[in-house]
């Protein structure tokens, strides 16, 4: 069975991300990208490998999208980096919500920043894709 959407959201709050609005960023679901507030991570299911060791663990994936507040994108890049280093810096394996995550790791390169250039409130995104392995 996939690891849900809310799972990796509760997984990553119990990481120690920051989800005010102020210093950090709130988690939601996606795929719908909300426009406000300004800075928000969306993670998103996206497909995986799927089942592993010996159909044990399933293997899924799922996109974080970080969006920095207005006019900063050094900000929005800080933030992407800060996620990607508490996901990488995660201890394994992690029971949340009666599931255990055996491995979570990039699926490709550093956070990168989304293309076309900042949105119609000039806000910037950085998007990064993890694989993570959960097995019951």
């Amino acid at each position: 069975m996939p690891l849900r959407t809310a799972s990796v959201i509760s997984w990553l709050a119990g990481l120690g991300w920051d989800a005010t609005q102020e210093t950090g960023a709130p988690l939601v679901q996606g795929p719908y990208i909300l426009t406000s507030p300004d800075k928000l991570v969306t993670i998103t299911p996206t497909p995986g490998p799927g089942f592993v060791l010996e159909a044990a663990a399933d293997a899924g994936c799922f996109q974080a999208r970080v969006r920095g507040g207005q006019n900063d994108q050094p900000g929005a890049e800080a933030l992407a980096y800060l996620l990607d280093s508490l996901i990488l810096g995660a201890s394994f394996p992690a029971v949340v919500d009666g599931r255990v995550i055996i491995h979570a790791h990039r699926l490709g390169g550093t956070p990168s920043p989304l293309g076309g250039g900042p949105d119609t409130a000039q806000r910037y995104e950085y998007v990064t894709t993890y694989l993570c392995i959960a097995g019951t």
